[in-house]
């Protein structure tokens, strides 16, 4: 006889005619237990929720979702209007209610692949998300990281950049491993201006200014692909205005604590940041009228992907303005490493 795992015996809600299960996770032991148990290759979606809940997904539609995603991706629900689940939700620094947490199975509870909050997490969206991330799953499964060559440990292009870039916003040995230069002499060659760059949101990652072509205006929305410590960010800010908003996206955790420390050590209300991969943008439908992007999209192992993400997010008329650099022949085996991936 075969012993089930400890979450499949925990209460399930499911849809009305018999559809699939949701297993709700009353507390964090259970909800660790059912993020690190799941299946090679399969992802964990996380609602957690209130009773007080407005906007986003409900509980009563997540069975029927759980339903269309199909057994690649297990769906848990946590209640934050019970004291346990209220304790799991603040323990993964959860406070805004609804969200969903995507994780990919062996990741851990601790890092997770993208997050959608409020009435980003709408049940397309949540849909949208996971299927990009089980069809991320299936390319690496069949070889699609091209990465996963010399001496990187079996680790895909997202793993070692988001390792790197970790390194490089807690002061470790990161991206750029050697000395960037003078940071003033280097912001000018880039096309900034002093006056505009919050400079502890320099760390020498970028290739360039891509607010110099992105002629933003007050109140426009504007998201910037793989943000890092916010420093285009924090000077779009600037350029929209009170009126206007500014979302960064990044799918590196350290990177968005710096971020979001710069904005409120500044005082900047008018930028957000979400944790996200570029090629699955936590981001609405036509909603955006410029998307930026700063040496970043280089990273990425699905670029097609990437830009049709672009096209979904902008509005009828919306503009991209992209500053990165371009591979021009093959790359040697012998740099196939996962600093040169990352860098």
């Amino acid at each position: 006889a075969r012993t089930l795992p400890a979450w499949a015996e925990w209460p399930m809600a499911s849809e009305p005619g018999g559809g699939a299960s949701v297993q709700a996770a009353e507390d964090e032991a259970q909800l660790r237990a059912a993020i690190t148990s799941a299946e090679p290759g399969s992802i964990v979606c996380v609602l957690f929720h209130a009773t007080w809940s407005a906007g986003g997904l409900q509980h009563s539609e997540f069975p029927a979702l759980a339903a269309k995603l199909g057994p690649r991706a297990r769906c848990v629900a946590v209640d934050a209007s019970q004291d346990e689940g209220e304790d799991a939700a603040l323990s993964l620094k959860v406070n805004n209610f609804p969200t969903v947490r995507f994780y990919r199975a062996g990741a851990g509870a601790d890092r997770h692949a993208a997050e959608l909050v409020g009435k980003e997490c709408g049940a397309a969206a949540v849909e949208r998300t996971a299927a990009g991330l089980l069809a991320a799953n299936g390319a690496a499964a069949n070889g699609g990281a091209a990465a996963n060559g010399n001496n990187n440990g079996g680790m895909g292009v997202h793993d070692m950049v988001r390792a790197a870039y970790a390194a490089s916003a807690t002061g470790g040995a990161g991206a750029l491993p050697l000395d960037c230069g003078d940071p003033k002499k280097r912001r000018q060659l880039l096309g900034y201006s002093e006056e505009e760059v919050n400079t502890a949101a320099d760390l020498g990652l970028g290739c360039g200014n891509p607010l110099s072509t992105a002629n933003l205006q007050p109140g426009e929305v504007v998201v910037d692909l793989g943000s890092g410590a916010g420093i285009d960010c924090l000077a779009a800010s600037k350029q929209v205005g009170p009126t206007g908003h500014v979302i960064g996206v990044d799918m590196t955790p350290e990177m968005l604590t710096k971020a979001r420390g710069n904005a409120k050590k500044d005082g900047i209300s008018n930028v957000s940041f979400r944790l996200g991969e570029i090629e699955h943008l936590p981001v609405g439908d036509g909603v955006v009228n410029c998307v930026i992007s700063n040496c970043v999209i280089n990273l990425s192992p699905d670029k097609p992907q990437v830009y049709r993400e672009m096209c979904r997010i902008l509005v009828p008329g919306g503009r991209v303005s992209i500053s990165d650099v371009m591979r021009m022949e093959d790359i040697p085996e012998a740099l196939r490493t996962a600093q040169s991936f990352a860098c």
